[in-house]
């Protein structure tokens, strides 16, 4: 990697998808920095933020990058990159459910034994969102297992929960499961990251990876690792 590598907090949901890109970009020219992209952690983005630590660019959910551009530890105008949504994934040789209808959804959560989800952001709207609205609040609270010693695919995978929830990139990485992403409307949480520049960022880090993202090439290999580019 050179020295002068230009540095990148991003979230570790899709290290596989921006490795890629700086792959294909030049090798060594990005330095990425993964971790959760907020929360209490002293790896998450927000906390690297806030502890001083200078960055020349940062991926955030859209909120979180506007966030902390007031707060004046991000500078500029937050760009558009890609959306991450969400899927479910069960494991090999296991019926695939029809999730994509509610009364298909709230059916396979009601049959799942247990159904594994993230602490990140997937888990929480889970828990927060489609819990309440299932109409079986208590029942599927009862099943829900909070995955932490591995990516909740992988848990799947080896059997540990019938039924998992997590980001579409992350769970493609995992060998074997088949992910369900055909969701209806109301388990749907497409989320759209932004790129923005460090206090003190080098300014040409931002445009060189925003137009890569943004080329028929880096369009193709976001897709490729489950996110939706920038029209």
């Amino acid at each position: 990697m050179s020295q002068s590598a230009l540095t990148v907090f991003a979230p570790a949901a899709f290290a596989s998808a921006l490795n890629a890109l700086e792959q294909d970009i030049e090798p060594g020219l990005f330095s990425f920095a993964y971790g959760p992209a907020a929360g209490p952690a002293p790896n998450s983005i927000t906390s690297r933020l806030q502890a001083g630590e200078q960055s020349d660019l940062a991926i955030l959910p859209m909120g979180l990058a506007e966030a902390e551009i007031a707060a004046g530890r991000l500078v500029g105008v937050p760009v558009r990159v890609f959306a991450s949504t969400v899927a479910f994934c069960v494991a090999p040789g296991a019926e695939v459910p029809d999730l994509s209808t509610e009364v298909g959804l709230w059916k396979a959560l009601s049959d799942a034994p247990s159904i594994g989800l993230s602490a990140a952001g997937s888990g929480t709207f889970f828990r927060n969102v489609l819990v309440p609205v299932s109409g079986q609040a208590d029942a599927l609270t009862a099943k829900l297992q909070t995955i932490t010693d591995r990516s909740v695919g992988q848990a799947v995978a080896e059997g540990l929960v019938a039924l998992g929830f997590q980001q579409k990139a992350e769970l493609l990485e995992v060998d074997g499961i088949t992910v369900i992403d055909d969701l209806a409307d109301v388990a749907r949480n497409d989320t759209w990251l932004a790129l923005a520049q460090g206090a003190g960022g080098r300014s040409p880090a931002k445009n060189a990876l925003f137009e890569h993202m943004r080329s028929a090439r880096g369009q193709q290999i976001l897709a490729e690792h489950g996110l939706t580019p920038a029209p």
